[in-house]
């Protein structure tokens, strides 16, 4: 039981994680600025809110109903975040491959904390996620020991799909710089506000 609540709540945040959102494309921006290893950093940090939230999901899942207007608010937020995070992306100059290379290391980890902190459809996500497996008998324990797997799931699928980002983007960094040259910061920068006006869009 607490193995298969573990495994399914991997299962679930990995794939729900997949969805474009800012600790995703902090990820990326770290693994092109500096390296892999601080961009695996930044997206361990990232992943912990989703131990907060899911959390916190468990002790109000019978609230859903409650915050279905909320959850509106909440989509509008994260595109307020993306559209912030693109439009300081296309204003940063970007600095040559040596001088990436030799940045130096710091606070990733409290920097995609705080990115993953600010993603404001976390909390509503898990809480919708649990509602429903509870409802279809596919999360049935109350046990602690049972519902602290399934968290600690919920953090590590987000962890497996940041650590792929960063995997991926750091051995297509030279593939990336030789596209885009010096103009990378500008076009992830504008595809990030594309995205959020496209979510916009979908949600007007």
């Amino acid at each position: 039981m607490v193995f298969s609540s573990l495994l399914l709540a991997t299962l679930i945040s990995f794939a729900g994680s997949v969805q474009l959102g800012p600790v995703n494309f902090g990820t990326i921006h770290t693994a092109l600025n500096k390296n892999k290893k601080s961009a695996i950093r930044f997206g361990f940090g990232g992943s912990l809110p989703e131990l907060l939230y899911c959390g916190l999901a468990f002790a109000s899942a019978n609230l859903l109903d409650q915050f279905e207007g909320f959850q509106n608010t909440l989509k509008y937020l994260t595109i307020g975040v993306l559209l912030i995070f693109g439009t300081f992306l296309i204003f940063q100059k970007s600095s040559s491959t040596n001088s990436k290379l030799n940045m130096k290391s710091g606070n990733e980890v409290w920097l995609g904390l705080t990115f993953g902190l600010l993603n404001p459809q976390l909390y509503p996500f898990w809480l919708f996620v649990i509602t429903n497996l509870k409802t279809n008998q596919l999360l049935t324990s109350d046990h602690w020991l049972v519902q602290s797997a399934f968290v600690f799931g919920a953090a590590l699928g987000a962890f497996l799909l940041q650590y792929l980002v960063a995997e991926f983007t750091s051995r297509k960094r030279e593939f990336i710089y030789m596209r885009l040259t010096k103009n990378y910061n500008q076009i992830l920068g504008a595809i990030i506000i594309a995205i959020a006006l496209i979510q916009l869009l979908m949600n007007l």
